[in-house]
């Protein structure tokens, strides 16, 4: 189609009577194609189709506009310069410049439109809330504000007040500027005091850490050992009857306990009779011994030299191997677990009663000392007393043992 001028010059230039300037539309949003609308109906909702009276309408009730947009640059008017504004209150800031710009947009849209869909009414609603919101907000500053300045005033004028002014430093001894310097030379040779200390301190925890074999750096090699004279056994045998013997005196009656059976080898039957029920005797020991090993895991070697011969019967460096499995077996068992542990709190009983009793003689020495008035140094009566009370008790736990 043509244009609003060229069309009124073609009609006249080719004398058409029937067609005149008002059967044209220069619109671009003329509505093209059928129009359709959800209603409510005695069958439910369903889409009807609109009238050419009723499009116009709901275009309206949709964007807000009728017709054709007017060019707004042409329509707007020039505004005055502003004149300039000299110093007291700040201009009142209008409650829609408070929005951002999408949301003014669409409350000045709203506010246009005659008819407003309850969803549209809800969007106005929130818009208007975070309006208000914002005002309260602005005001908070703005109250805020005057405080601010007058705690800077203040904090200001309390600055100015604490600088000495030139004339009176130059008044002032120099005695006092030595003071000062005294004073600061002490702060920081404190300052360095502590961080000594602090590094000694992190030295010597370093120093207690336990090391690496592999990480020492004074490496030395492992001296020849020479042969006990008279020993027969094999080295290997001679090292697990001092394992036993070792376990034997740490442990005590302890060790003789039954080490029993796993729970899966509580049911296995020799003769028709429960292992974990038959007594143990010289008779019977071997093959209980060795269901015991194999229940387990001990090696092939230690369980098949038990199918045919006794335990007695078989050879040294065997027997020790046996009884250094079972040793190993008993140290991680529950009941030498709870021996270890009650030898553990003994010992730290042990040591706290000693260090109590330890206080208690210094404080006696101390109180002797100001009462005879001689030096704690020549008072060593109490000193000896213990050392032969101590020396008394471990010669008995000795014959005890």
């Amino acid at each position: 189609s043509s244009s609003s001028s060229s069309s009124p010059q073609y009609l006249s230039r080719n004398v058409v009577q029937d067609v005149r300037r008002e059967h044209f539309s220069f619109s671009p949003r003329m509505p093209v194609g059928d129009f359709y609308e959800e209603r409510d109906t005695p069958e439910g909702l369903q889409w009807v189709k609109l009238s050419p009276e009723e499009i116009p309408s709901r275009i309206q009730a949709i964007t807000g506009k009728r017709g054709r947009p007017r060019n707004a640059e042409k329509a707007k008017p020039k505004e005055p310069p502003a004149a300039k504004r000299g110093r007291g209150r700040p201009p009142k800031v209008k409650m829609v410049d408070l929005l951002s710009k999408t949301d003014a947009r669409l409350l000045k849209r709203l506010e246009a439109q005659e008819v407003l869909s309850d969803e549209d009414k809800l969007k106005m609603s929130k818009i208007k809330k975070k309006m208000r919101r914002k005002a309260k907000n602005k005001q908070k500053q703005e109250a805020k504000a005057p405080r601010a300045k007058e705690a800077k005033k203040k904090s200001k004028a309390k600055e100015k007040k604490g600088k000495p002014e030139k004339g009176k430093d130059k008044g002032r001894p120099k005695e006092k500027k030595g003071k000062g310097a005294r004073k600061v030379d002490k702060g920081l040779l404190a300052q360095r005091r502590l961080e000594e200390r602090r590094r000694q301190q992190l030295i010597l925890e370093e120093m207690k850490k336990p090391t690496e074999d592999m990480c020492l750096g004074d490496h030395q090699p492992l001296p020849a050992f020479s042969r006990i004279p008279g020993l027969i056994l094999p080295s290997r045998a001679f090292s697990n009857c001092l394992t036993v013997v070792e376990f034997l005196q740490s442990y005590g009656k302890a060790a003789l306990y039954d080490p029993g059976l796993p729970p899966y080898c509580q049911s296995l039957k020799i003769l028709g009779e429960k292992v974990s029920e038959i007594s143990l005797n010289r008779d019977t020991v071997s093959e209980i011994l060795r269901c015991f090993l194999m229940a387990y895991g001990a090696g092939e070697g230690l369980c098949d030299g038990l199918r045919t011969k006794p335990f007695q019967a078989l050879p040294p460096e065997k027997k020790a191997a046996i009884l250094a499995f079972l040793v190993n077996e008993l140290n991680s068992s529950a009941l030498i677990i709870n021996e270890i542990d009650k030898t553990l709190e003994n010992m730290s009983n042990y040591r706290k009663n000693k260090w109590i009793i330890e206080g208690r003689l210094r404080r006696l020495k101390v109180a002797l000392a100001k009462k005879t008035g001689r030096p704690e140094s020549e008072i060593t009566g109490l000193e000896d007393g213990r050392r032969r009370r101590s020396s008394r008790l471990t010669e008995e736990t000795g014959l005890e043992m």
